[in-house]
């Protein structure tokens, strides 16, 4: 006899054993027992949460002969019928790949017709978001007034995908990611019955490498059992799982909160060492960077996450190390990176680059490096670690004279290069004496040299407009402050980006919205 995947042997038979969408299957046994059942269901969400599964129950269901408490009782002969497969009246269609308005149209004269066996078709249209525009035009009429006999159920892993008309048709259900106990509880009960052994450790190991979804977890669980045997410790399907995805990134993200390029670039080598791909990764990178943020502001991170109470202490531990004000800079840093992916002919550099700007603020000009920055210098100030020297007598009266001003000097590339080296310490100055606007307008700006001049140069016309004044309002203590730091006076001046360069961010961040789009 052929062995079957243990996902399709535990696939659910009633509502009852649909795990982890209660919210969902309890409304549906609501209709068949009040007999409101709707004629067009649309059923949302991640891959393996039981989207088809429900659906042929709900199929049953409706033709059920001796329904139970909202469940079909699965051995009247319309129930075993549709079980086996030989009942015409129930269709199950793949949109994926029958997506034309010529498979929808067939669709819709079949549908005019009652059923041959069953007094209600169901017709089940899976991936329904690949349906093409006109297939969905086509549909639309007979969703909008289906014969009696007739029900769709529509399922998705995309609901933004499929036109607003169709939603407004349908009884709209999201299937959630099914959280790791639950599918822990499940794994647990389908080993009960069986003569296989493992770890509960390794069990929730399983769980958490299933990533919300019951149907990948049976698969995990199935090629353990087909490596490891009867008898499966954590050690084992840890080593046969390799390393996660998440400790990877976790590595670079503790890498980034000590400014360690070198073992963040070490974590990054590694992730791809083990075959990760470099947009995918840093997807995942932003995702844990997002889950660490998030907490910093909840009370139960592992229930609002849904993750295990191990994880959410590794998530907890790693938002120790850094500021809000850091997280949300370096997830801008990694957003910008992923966006430039899409015209990056190296990927890994890309985010290389991104690591740096993370490891080093120096780097990093943005008003969000400015206000971590701030926030750090203000954490030293406030516990004493950073104060200001005091002046000596002689200083004193000596401060109150006139500073001779060293004559202007071009701004050649050596000196622009070492006002960039000096930054850091003109920004801390500026920050020191509440001159704040004048450092976020400098750190919004890129330095470069312009005809002798130095230019700090604005690639957008907002930043420009809210901006340059305040450079140009205070050129003379900047003109001081490079004197002071760089050893040169130059002479300032204002300016926006080249209309090439603007260009090239506009099509970026087009190319981008239209690919989110």
């Amino acid at each position: 006899m052929a062995y079957t995947a243990l996902y399709r042997k535990w696939r659910p038979l009633t509502f009852d054993d649909v795990v982890g969408q209660e919210h969902i299957t309890n409304t549906l046994k609501n209709e068949i027992i009040t007999g409101r059942i709707g004629h067009a269901y649309l059923f949302c969400g991640s891959r393996g949460t039981g989207k088809t599964s429900t659906a042929r129950i709900l199929s049953r269901a409706i033709n059920c002969l001796d329904p139970q408490n909202g469940n079909p009782c699965n051995k009247c002969a319309h129930c075993l019928g549709i079980l086996d497969g030989t009942m015409p009246d129930i269709t199950e269609i793949d949109a994926a790949s029958n997506n034309g308005v010529d498979n929808i149209r067939n669709l819709r004269e079949e549908a005019r017709f009652s059923g041959s066996a069953l007094s209600d078709r169901v017709y089940i249209v899976d991936e329904v978001h690949m349906l093409s525009g006109a297939a969905f035009n086509a549909l639309l009429k007979t969703l909008e007034e289906p014969p009696a006999h007739v029900h769709f159920i529509l399922a998705t892993t995309e609901s933004h995908k499929i036109p607003q008309t169709i939603l407004s048709r349908c009884q709209r259900f999201d299937f959630r990611r099914i959280n790791v106990s639950d599918i822990e509880e499940q794994i647990k009960k389908i080993l009960k019955d069986g003569d296989t052994a493992i770890e509960d450790s390794a069990i929730r190991l399983i769980a958490e490498k299933a990533d919300g979804a019951m149907r990948d977890a049976l698969s995990i669980l199935d090629q353990c059992i087909s490596v490891g045997g009867n008898r499966l410790t954590y050690a084992q399907i840890s080593d046969f799982l390799g390393t996660s995805e998440n400790e990877y990134t976790e590595k670079l993200i503790g890498s980034i909160a000590k400014n360690d390029v070198k073992s963040a670039f070490a974590a990054i080598s590694d992730a791809v060492t083990s075959g990760k791909n470099i947009p995918s990764f840093t997807d995942n990178l932003i995702m844990q960077l997002r889950n660490i943020l998030l907490c910093k502001y909840t009370e139960n991170p592992s229930a609002a996450l849904g993750v295990s109470e191990d994880e959410a202490q590794k998530l907890l531990e790693l938002a120790a190390l850094f500021t809000p004000e850091r997280l949300v800079n370096v997830i801008k840093l990694a957003s910008e990176a992923q966006m430039l992916f899409r015209t990056s002919l190296n990927t890994r550099l890309t985010l290389e680059i991104a690591v740096i700007k993370m490891t080093n603020p120096v780097y990093d000009l943005s008003s969000e490096a400015l206000a971590e920055r701030l926030s750090a210098l203000e954490s030293k100030i406030a516990s004493g670690v950073f104060t200001a020297a005091p002046a000596s007598a002689k200083e004193s009266k000596s401060s109150k004279k006139e500073v001779p001003k060293l004559a202007a000097k071009p701004a050649d590339s050596a000196n622009v290069a070492k006002i960039k080296h000096s930054l850091a310490d003109i920004t801390a100055e500026l920050i020191s004496g509440n001159n704040l606007q004048v450092s976020m307008a400098i750190s919004a700006a890129e330095i470069e040299e312009n005809d002798g001049k130095l230019a700090f140069v604005f690639n957008s016309d907002e930043e420009f407009s809210s901006l340059s004044g305040i450079i140009t309002d205070n050129k003379a203590l900047l003109a001081s402050l490079i004197e002071r730091f760089a050893g040169f006076r130059p002479d300032i001046i204002v300016k926006r980006a080249s209309e090439e360069k603007r260009a090239e961010q506009d099509n970026l961040i087009k190319l981008y919205n239209d690919n989110k789009e």
